[in-house]
């Protein structure tokens, strides 16, 4: 943030005052300025004049007291371009766009050039002859008014900056971050505005749980400096919120920081819908799950533990938010397709005919077919677990054959879980197997069966993974 906008008020000034600089060798100069100034109140500030009668001294207040709005600046003075160098001074090495900058001079002769005008963005030129006690007054609330401005668009302009940032955050973050940014967010915009801010919880308020719709986002603001609002925390859970400035804010403040609430607000009530609908998701697909698993003779638990440790295996390789919550619900349904091969043979104690194997192969591609006429990212995910989960890294798998990365990464990943999960589980074709036996198998299969870095991971978070099987350590 520029130093000299730090204690901007609201306002658009320098905190309770216009701060004013006046720069001349001469004291009656000082004198008349004083004089003139005393009696001057902009938009309910009075103006705190700063004396200097050089350029050095100049430099040395514009150091000390980075948020003046106006200087009024003689040219000669220890040098004969004394002021013009206090400008360049000022634009260039101060880089301070903001200060109006007022040319005073005595000697007609010493006018600043048309380039330097331009340059140095000078915001007046007046002869000190031309300047009576009305004139001085004038010329002073007109820059303070330009100042005012300047300042104030600089300030929406950030503003937006903060605004659009912290909307952009909110959309990446998980909802125990929520808060932590709207708390970010409110600092921020506090800071640039030269406020404080307070935000206080007024109480909960329950809402009917079947209610189909959340509510619009209402936005109550009072004496333009409080705003109340409600924040959902589940999907029949509001906390009513007020956030209250110490000073009230600008029309354009207010539209800038009302929209960046919105945003925030619609954002929230989307997750927290989002999340009710997939917890809601998460329960219907374990029904079907567990649906399929029974009709094979086998414990609804499968799923849930290939969806936990699937889960697990999926952070390991960069999946996260969203899509991890999805990959977990997605590895429940890789058997689904099950639903279509006949009870005799999901049930047949012993070896499967080559006819029978052929049927049962097919539960890949049914479970696709069910899975993919659902256009939503999880389904998209769940139908390909489900068709690739029997694929084999060395091609010898089912049903297209595909080898090493011509499989998708979460059917080479739920392809080792859930055949890690199925050997301790008994089965009608054979018993359970010991961890022992279960290791040295997934070992022996590692580039053959399984992808050897979707092993080696699965190895290097062996015992996260006991921790979820139940394992004790």
């Amino acid at each position: 943030m520029p130093s000299f906008l730090k204690k901007s008020s609201s306002k658009g000034g320098n905190g309770e005052f216009w701060k004013i600089l006046v720069v001349d060798d001469e004291p009656d100069v000082h004198a008349i300025t004083s004089v003139v100034a005393r009696d001057i109140e902009f938009e309910g500030k009075k103006v705190k004049l700063y004396s200097a009668f050089s350029s050095e001294e100049a430099r040395r207040i514009l150091q000390e007291v980075p948020d003046i709005a106006l200087a009024i600046i003689d040219v000669v003075m220890e040098k004969d371009m004394a002021g013009l160098e206090l400008v360049r001074y000022i634009r260039e090495e101060l880089k301070n766009p903001y200060i109006r900058l007022v040319i005073r001079t005595g000697q007609p002769g010493s006018a600043p050039p048309r380039e330097i005008v331009l340059k140095y963005d000078i915001n007046d030129y007046r002869e000190k002859a031309e300047l009576s006690s009305n004139g001085l007054f004038t010329m002073i609330i007109a820059r303070l008014r330009e100042y005012r401005d300047i300042v104030e668009l600089e300030t929406q302009k950030r503003l937006l900056e903060r605004s659009s940032f912290y909307s952009s955050v909110v959309l990446n973050s998980n909802i125990q971050d929520f808060e932590e940014t709207l708390t970010e967010a409110l600092d921020s915009f506090s800071n640039i505005l030269g406020l404080t801010v307070k935000v206080e919880k007024l109480g909960e308020i329950k809402e009917d749980k079947f209610n189909e719709s959340l509510p619009s986002v209402n936005l109550s603001w009072r004496e333009d400096k409080s705003v109340e609002f409600s924040l959902r925390k589940e999907i029949n859970l509001s906390e009513r919120i007020k956030v209250e400035f110490s000073k009230p804010l600008t029309l354009h403040q207010l539209e800038i920081i009302s929209i960046f609430l919105e945003r925030y607000l619609v954002t929230v009530n989307n997750y927290v819908l989002s999340k009710d609908l997939i917890e809601t998701l998460y329960k219907v697909i374990y029904i079907i799950s567990e649906v399929t698993e029974t009709r094979s003779l086998e414990t609804g638990e499968h799923v849930r533990r290939v969806g936990r440790l699937a889960k697990l295996l999926a952070s390991k390789f960069g999946y996260e938010g969203e899509f991890l919550e999805f990959f977990e619900i997605a590895a429940m349904l890789h058997d689904v397709g099950k639903i279509g091969i006949p009870d005799a043979i999901l049930n047949k104690p012993g070896k499967l005919s080559d006819e029978e194997f052929k049927i049962m192969k097919r539960h890949t591609t049914i479970g696709y077919e069910i899975l993919s006429t659902v256009d939503h990212p999880l389904f998209k995910l769940a139908a390909n677990i489900a068709l690739y989960h029997h694929e084999n890294w060395d091609g010898t798998g089912y049903p297209k054959g595909l080898k090493e990365e011509q499989i998708p990464l979460e059917g080479r990943i739920v392809s080792i879980i859930d055949v890690y999960d199925a050997l301790f589980s008994d089965r009608v074709y054979r018993p359970a197997w010991s961890e022992d036996n279960v290791i040295r198998y997934i070992k022996e299969n590692c580039g053959k069966k399984f992808d050897p870095r979707v092993c080696e991971v699965f190895f290097e978070n062996y015992e996260e993974i006991r921790i979820i099987y139940g394992f004790k350590k």
